[in-house]
């Protein structure tokens, strides 16, 4: 049935009759009469007050039926009046909120409306009661073609079972748009009859709306599945496998018919596995990841060896996926495959699916397989997530072959498998190179600094210096992590160690730091050997804190060596600008400006000076301007300090972008250094 408009202001009418004794009790009704009123002459982009006025009651209403009917004839009134397009709108969002059965006459009378049809359907759309369905259904037949369609899309929205009668004629209805949202629409509504109705109409569609037919029915076929009818789904899954059908129809048509009939979906899948096509290949190992339970796993497991290569490389990899040990068996028979993909992937399945009697397996593949194989294999052992693992390459590590071993001791750093140290710290010692190398490595991920001594003890001992630096390295860097910690064990080994020994010790400690170690280095300045000299320097050079400063200092004071001088003298420049005082940092580098015997040291001085926005540090650069040798230095260093220091008058800041402008013909800087002197009052 249709609703005129005066049918639909004689409804609203008698319902504010009704409600008109319970507004003037509501204690808000003059603020809520002035929104309604203003309401009703809203357009897009003016003034909201009305409409969040409004928005509040529906909001206040919430919960209380009788509250709500009476903003919603209100509301209803509202669209049988001439109020503006935007005012309406607004209602009907609103009605979204609060609407009835009371509202679908109202909301009914607009679906004719071609401004305002499709803000009609949007509220009957979402409104749960059955009379805003029927009024949908009840307007379809009458509706201008313009607004039929939308109808059309909002009956299927709701999935209106009693819209199926008259959808289904539409099919054949000779209007393209018409039959298409027809069809989409029996498709989300997914009855039997709707089914039926769409293989039907697909089968005898025209080319151009085939595709949309065919959507509609894999739409209805989903659903249906979903609804628990497993057989009337399979029937259009079937339908459309067809090999005329295109790839991503037949993809869809695949997933449906391994859910749909559970009792052949591993057939369904290891065929699928063994043909050409990459996309079924992937759907199907998609297939395998889904399909629940054990008994799952042991059928596709059983089907490796009836897939040939392309497709097993598929199925190891979602078997690895699944993640389920049951398919071990299997995997490793594959292992034997004449294919170096099969057995790649078959390697790489076992980081997920094998046990701890797989490890001297994968370390032998991982040291002696082809490339892809070795690749594969490391990997797997460094993910193998089974218990005892770790042991048992620990274990491994005393009585494998070299090259097993090396692999083994890559896959134990991997793991980050620390109870393995002990281990580890025996293959250091092997009589193997390449295994003691491999241990190096390994230490540096695995140790920390209880093992500081033993790491000492392989920097004491290596046999060559290439291996020296390794264990130097490791010990360096368990160091770095341990801090303090390890500065005992370290110093402990300087005395009496050789010129290369004691300087890889004085490098370590420099990583640990403390006042021990930097005592220590200290005295190693003045050490009888130049290497070990050279080494104490170095260290100082890059220490960690302030605590060096004096020291270098002194070094770029007095040193004979002008290397000693320059390398004192950077570590100085450095730690004094890590400093957070400004005003130490400005002394202790005008300090290092004092010292500094060469342009070079002075521009890494002026350089840091720059970074200290205080005008002291502006005074300390000024001098250096009428140096030429640092003169682009100095005046980079005093336009970043004057920037810092703020716009506004200032008498220090004009004369030193003055001096800029006489010491550089830098375009930029000079730019900068006039707009600064300008802003200072130039």
């Amino acid at each position: 049935m249709r609703y005129t408009a005066a049918q639909v202001a004689a409804g609203v009418l008698a319902i504010l009759v009704g409600v008109l004794g319970a507004w003037a009790e509501t204690p808000d009704t003059p603020d809520l009469d002035a929104a309604f009123r203003g309401l009703a002459a809203y357009e897009w982009g003016g003034d909201r007050a009305a409409l969040d006025r409004i928005e509040q009651a529906v909001a206040a209403a919430h919960g209380d039926a009788a509250a709500e009917r009476r903003i919603e004839a209100r509301l209803d009134a509202v669209l049988a009046s001439d109020s503006t397009r935007a005012a309406k709108d607004f209602v009907c969002r609103e009605l979204v909120q609060i609407g009835s059965a009371q509202s679908v006459p109202a909301l009914a009378a607009l679906l004719p409306d071609p401004d305002l049809s499709h803000m009609g359907r949007y509220a009957l759309e979402r409104m749960p009661c059955p009379e805003a369905a029927k009024a949908l259904r009840d307007a379809l037949p009458s509706a201008p073609p313009a607004q039929r369609v939308g109808i059309i899309n909002s009956l299927g929205m709701r999935g209106d079972a009693e819209a199926v009668p008259i959808l289904v004629p539409l099919l054949g209805a000779g209007d393209a748009a018409q039959e298409s949202a027809s069809a989409a629409a029996l498709g989300r509504i997914a009855t039997p009859q709707a089914a039926a109705a769409l293989v039907r109409f697909r089968a005898e569609a025209p080319p151009a709306l085939r595709a949309d037919a065919t959507d509609a029915c894999l739409d209805a076929a989903d659903r249906l599945l979903a609804a628990g009818q497993a057989a009337t789904a399979a029937g259009i899954y079937e339908l459309l496998e067809s090999s005329a059908e295109p790839e991503h129809v037949r993809l869809a048509a695949f997933r449906g018919m391994v859910a749909a009939r559970p009792a052949e979906a591993t057939e369904r899948v290891v065929r699928a596995l063994g043909g050409d096509e990459a996309g079924l290949r992937s759907a199907a190992a998609e297939a395998v990841l889904l399909a629940p339970g054990p008994e799952a796993t042991m059928a596709f497991a059983a089907a490796l060896g009836r897939v040939p290569p392309d497709g097993q490389v598929v199925l190891l990899s979602a078997l690895a996926k699944r993640g389920d040990a049951a398919a071990r068996p299997a995997v490793i028979a594959v292992l034997a495959s004449a294919d170096q993909a099969v057995r790649a992937a078959a390697l790489d399945a076992l980081g997920s699916l094998g046990s701890a009697e797989d490890v001297s397996l994968l370390a032998q593949k991982a040291a002696e397989g082809d490339q892809a194989e070795r690749s594969a294999a490391a990997d797997a052992l460094a993910r193998l997530n089974a218990a005892g693992a770790d042991a048992a390459m620990a274990s491994a590590l005393g009585s494998a072959p070299a090259p097993v071993r090396v692999a083994l001791l890559a896959a134990l750093a991997a793991r980050g498998a620390k109870d393995a140290v002990p281990a580890v710290l025996r293959a250091a010692r092997d009589d193997d190179a390449q295994v003691r190398r491999a241990a190096l490595e390994a230490l540096r991920a695995l140790a920390d600094e209880r093992q500081t001594t033993d790491l000492v003890a392989l920097v004491v001992e290596a046999r060559d210096d290439a291996e020296r630096a390794a264990a130097e390295a490791t010990l360096a860097d368990v160091c770095g992590r341990g801090g303090e910690r390890c500065a005992d064990a370290v110093l402990r080994a300087l005395a009496g160690a050789d010129a290369s020994t004691k300087s890889a010790l004085l490098r370590a400690l420099g990583r640990a730091g403390g006042p021990d170690a930097l005592a220590a280095v200290r005295d190693a300045l003045a050490d009888p050997e130049p290497a070990v000299r050279e080494a104490a320097v170095r260290v100082l050079a890059a220490w960690p804190d302030a605590g060096a400063m004096p020291a270098l200092e002194a070094l770029a004071e007095s040193a004979d060596n002008a290397t000693y001088q320059a390398l004192a003298l950077q570590g100085y420049i450095r730690l004094a600008a890590e400093g957070a005082d400004a005003s130490a940092k400005v002394r202790l580098l005008q300090k290092a400006l004092g010292l500094a015997k060469r342009p070079e040291e002075k521009w890494q001085a002026l350089g840091a000076l720059g970074a200290v926005p205080t005008a002291d540090a502006l005074r300390a650069v000024l001098p250096h301007l009428e140096d030429p040798a640092v003169a682009g230095e100095a005046s980079a260093a005093a336009v970043r300090i004057a920037a810092g220091l703020g716009g506004g008058p200032n008498d220090l800041v004009r004369q030193a972008m003055e001096a800029v402008l006489r010491a550089t013909k830098n375009p930029k800087l000079r730019a900068e250094a006039e707009k600064i002197r300008r802003a200072a009052g130039g």
